[in-house]
């Protein structure tokens, strides 16, 4: 993100501006993480504990807020975890739980970043990331359920905004910058455990002291969520007890949030009572959620320890097997052993499992054995069976790349980015097989959407005028380009009022 100054005299550069607030904001997404009291029977409504007017941001605010945090966690966050197969996942089990119980119309975003702490948490505009150890530790898909029901229910309770609407005339821009100073010290110690100074902050501070309430209005709304969706409730207080447990044995070491919020046995027994007057639903665990785990685990380790982690998992039921076998596909093709990569992958295509996953594992080892080609055909061959797949449109494009066949893997992308213009995938995609024909305009132009999506005008409306002054395509296409950087030059204009208020 550019520094912007602002403009009046004797006022904090912005710069200055993003260390303050990364001091006084950091216990914000400390609050958001796995919580306290559990909630009421499912078969009542969402409870409306908020305040409306508490929430001064509105819906056009709140999205605004979102999609440039997801622009900054996508494109500048270098521990975010750009793997489609993973977040089409999340977003499937996102979807599931706010469709069982949820009832406000917002789009929720999910994304992962690769942290072995146990930790997620959620910002405005329906954003909430999680922590890829958190995915390893869950035992279930309903543990994992429950902390996204969590943290759905701080969206829908608007916690932060509502917070964060107390900082007066702030523009939505400026928000979203101090969510994302926040993130970029997440990890940071010295940030972190930085002392707040000035009356400023010490105002900020004394907000946060409602989030003990924000902790549980999200806890009794995450349980009626999770209950809804017809997931398992059994999986809270299961997971909370082995945290419990954990922190016990290891109390130097707990994980993050129950450093903040600690668990008491107490507490752990109020949730399993809750969860006793809902009735427990065993589930079985989804394909997709036995593999995804499998697949974040071979990364997270190193791929001899997870060689030998998975080879010693036990395989008695499909699920055991699936995690075992696509687990040792993985660690074995990123130790660049194939042929014990091909015989773990020949013992997971037996299983016939209901996935995708099988087959982009396949197409990948297939191209790390020098047969791109190969890997396109398998994920085209994937396609007609998951034609709502995107990862699998990736897959065969890039190897059709990789291959030396651009006009094919323009034939994988070119129909998917009519109907998605909001796919910055597709169109990076474009711009490669573009650059490959030779077709200068098209190349430049799929690259300045691809910049525009990445909250880059800038280099948007570079693309777009190198685009222009190529001389390539019909008059149709150059008018259209005229239009479309008349468009983004209006943006860029209104932008720049934005960060100078």
């Amino acid at each position: 993100m550019q520094k912007i100054h602002f403009m009046n005299p004797g006022v904090l550069c912005w710069a200055q501006w993003r260390r303050w607030l990364v001091r006084a904001l950091i216990p914000v997404l400390l609050i958001q993480s796995v919580a306290a009291q559990l909630p009421a029977p499912s078969s009542t409504p969402l409870p409306d504990l908020g305040d409306p007017a508490q929430a001064s941001l509105t819906p056009a605010q709140e999205r605004r807020i979102a999609e440039e945090i997801m622009r900054e966690v996508r494109f500048r966050e270098p521990t975010y975890l750009n793997d489609p197969e993973v977040e089409e996942y999340l977003a499937w089990l996102g979807k599931k739980l706010v469709a069982g119980g949820v009832p406000q119309n917002q789009d929720y975003q999910f994304f992962v970043l690769r942290d072995p702490t146990i930790n997620a948490f959620a910002m405005p505009g329906g954003v909430i990331g999680v922590h890829t150890g958190l995915i390893v530790t869950s035992q279930g898909e309903s543990e994992l359920a429950g902390v996204l029901a969590h943290e759905i229910g701080h969206v829908e309770q608007h916690h932060m905004a509502r917070m964060l609407s107390r900082q007066g005339n702030t523009t939505a821009l400026l928000l979203a910058s101090i969510l994302v100073a926040v993130l970029a010290g997440r990890s940071n110690p010295n940030v972190a455990g930085a002392v707040l100074a000035g009356g400023q902050a010490a105002a900020i501070q004394n907000q946060l002291n409602y989030s003990r309430d924000y902790e549980r209005e999200a806890d009794r709304v995450g349980l009626q969520i999770l209950s809804g969706s017809g997931l398992d409730p059994q999986g809270m207080p299961d997971f909370f007890e082995r945290m419990y447990q954990h922190t016990r044995v290891v109390e130097n070491n707990a994980p993050a949030y129950l450093r903040t919020h600690p668990l008491t046995q107490d507490r752990i027994s109020d949730i399993s009572g809750r969860v006793r007057q809902i009735g427990a639903k065993p589930q079985p665990n989804s394909v997709d959620y036995v593999l995804v785990r499998a697949k974040i685990e071979a990364q997270q380790f190193g791929a001899q320890t997870a060689i030998a982690r998975f080879t010693a998992r036990p395989g008695k039921t499909q699920a055991e097997q699936a995690s075992r076998w696509y687990g040792l596909t993985q660690a074995y093709l990123a130790d660049h052993q194939f042929v014990e990569a091909r015989k773990a992958l020949a013992a997971l295509q037996a299983l016939k499992l209901d996935s995708s996953m099988p087959s982009m594992l396949a197409a990948d080892l297939a191209a790390a054995e020098g047969l791109p080609a190969e890997a396109a055909q398998i994920c085209h061959a994937a396609i007609a069976r998951y034609p709502a797949r995107q990862s699998l449109v990736y897959c065969e494009a890039e190897f059709w790349l990789a291959a030396g066949q651009a006009e094919n893997a323009l034939k994988a992308v070119d129909g998917p980015s009519r109907y998605n213009r909001q796919d910055y995938r597709l169109y990076l995609l474009q711009a490669k097989a573009n650059t490959a024909l030779g077709r200068t305009t098209l190349a430049h132009r799929a690259l300045g959407e691809a910049y525009m999506l990445q909250g880059d005008l800038g280099a948007a409306i570079d693309q777009l005028e190198l685009a222009q002054r190529s001389g390539g395509g019909d008059y149709i296409e150059q008018a259209s380009i005229d239009a479309r950087l008349r468009e983004l030059r209006s943006y860029l204009k209104a932008e720049i009022k934005e960060r100078e208020r």
